[in-house]
């Protein structure tokens, strides 16, 4: 008589690790169905998943051990071009002359295919089981395109393992503006803090990310807008070649102050004499994440423009994932607020991006992607990054209403 099982839990992915825990190859799943999940008269629309199977007797679980050795090695062998060799039988085994000519070749021969078929059936044994549900396989390879952390992926298809039923994980449209949400809703977004006097923004970040022409952006639609703000630029980048006559060039143009320092003294100075402006916008020179003693003489530097100045981290959308952390990691001494993604018309692919931002649980305040100043800038919001990742389908006004965000640049396009 067969021995029936039952398994409950919150996953599909729970339920069946814990009858494979159990049981094993015993296991046989015949069918499975969603209950409501204890709670307050079943509110909140949570629900468990319910497993009920029989277990097979010796017989089966060697037969159906044994069918899935031969399909393996059936395709392991289609895969390299073989045919599919007749199964010797024992008592065909032990006819064979071991003494006769050329018989320690053949049984070598043998015994190699053996060893390298049991090697082969050792790595598609490791080979992580393929994705049961076809829309989040699709949805998978869709964040591996736009080059998601495989860690961050795994987050987002468990979330929705967990959150929806088989059936919903059937509906597409449903699967993509879910994933689309999620990823939004795994970025924090900058909120400037209100302070006494002059805001003081100071962009840090490594050399050739776009700072100066960030600064320049800022000041343009700070200082040119409706509201006309007291705006000054002071620039520590007079080292570099050039440097000092850009920034000077865009003041020039924009009518703001620009103003060059080279020591700790100079510019506290300026900071002092900025006490007028509604924002002084600190341009500074960039800085290997390798070049540990100048990235601190820096912030040394930039400790005379006060406590409640604040720092931003430039980082450029074409910065290569093995060097995202890095940065992050290295410029953390100047305890920046919010990171900048500049470059972004450089690039489809931003989800390394979106992964470490997410981990490191650093806000984002600012989208560049063109030289063009100021219409190249936008304040940075979950739809305008969700707007950045290749084919990711989602219901637009939807997340619109959703997620309302201003446009600094209107008056000039």
């Amino acid at each position: 008589m067969p021995q029936y099982f039952s398994e409950r839990g919150k996953s599909h992915l729970e339920v069946i690790e814990r009858i494979k825990s159990k049981y094993g190859d015993r296991a046989n799943i015949q069918f499975h169905k969603t209950i409501p999940a204890p709670g307050i008269m079943g509110l909140f629309g949570k629900v468990n998943f319910e497993y009920r199977g029989y277990l097979r007797n010796v017989n089966e679980t060697r037969a159906v051990q044994r069918s899935r050795d031969d399909e393996s090695r059936a395709a392991i062998l289609a895969a390299n071009g073989k045919n599919i060799p007749p199964v010797r039988t024992i008592s065909e085994t032990a006819a064979v002359d071991f003494h006769a000519p050329g018989s320690e070749e053949q049984i070598g021969e043998v015994l190699k295919e053996l060893r390298d078929l049991k090697g082969q059936l050792a790595v598609s044994a490791s080979t992580p089981p393929a994705e049961p549900f076809p829309v989040l396989a699709e949805l998978s390879e869709l964040m591996d395109e736009n080059d998601f952390d495989k860690v961050y992926t795994s987050s987002i298809l468990n979330g929705l393992r967990n959150r929806f039923s088989a059936a919903d994980l059937e509906n597409r449209e449903l699967v993509q503006h879910e994933a689309a949400v999620m990823i939004a809703g795994s970025v924090s977004y900058f909120q400037q803090e209100i302070t006494e006097g002059p805001r003081i923004f100071i962009l840090v970040g490594p050399t050739g990310v776009g700072k100066t022409t960030t600064i320049a952006k800022l000041a343009a639609v700070n200082g040119l807008s409706g509201k006309k703000a007291a705006v000054r630029i002071i620039t520590v980048d007079s080292f570099r070649i050039g440097a000092r006559a850009q920034v000077e060039t865009y003041g020039e143009i924009m009518g703001i102050p620009v103003n060059a320092v080279d020591d700790y003294d100079e510019l506290r100075k300026q900071i002092a004499l900025s006490s007028d402006a509604d924002l002084v916008l600190v341009d500074t020179i960039g800085k290997s994440p390798r070049d540990e003693s100048r990235i601190e003489e820096m912030r040394e530097l930039l400790s005379a423009c006060g406590e409640t100045a604040e720092v931003h981290l430039a980082l450029s959308a074409t910065t290569k994932t093995s060097d995202l952390k890095q940065i992050m990691t290295r410029f953390k001494s100047f305890r920046y607020r919010s990171v900048i993604l500049t470059k972004l018309d450089e690039t489809t692919r931003i989800g390394n991006l979106v992964s470490a931002l997410s981990e490191s649980e650093t806000p984002l305040s600012y989208l560049t992607d063109g030289q063009s100043v100021p219409v190249d800038i936008a304040v940075a919001s979950p739809l305008r990054l969700l707007s950045r990742l290749k084919g990711l389908e989602y219901r637009l006004a939807e997340l619109e209403e959703q997620y309302p965000a201003a446009d600094l640049t209107a008056a000039w396009r």
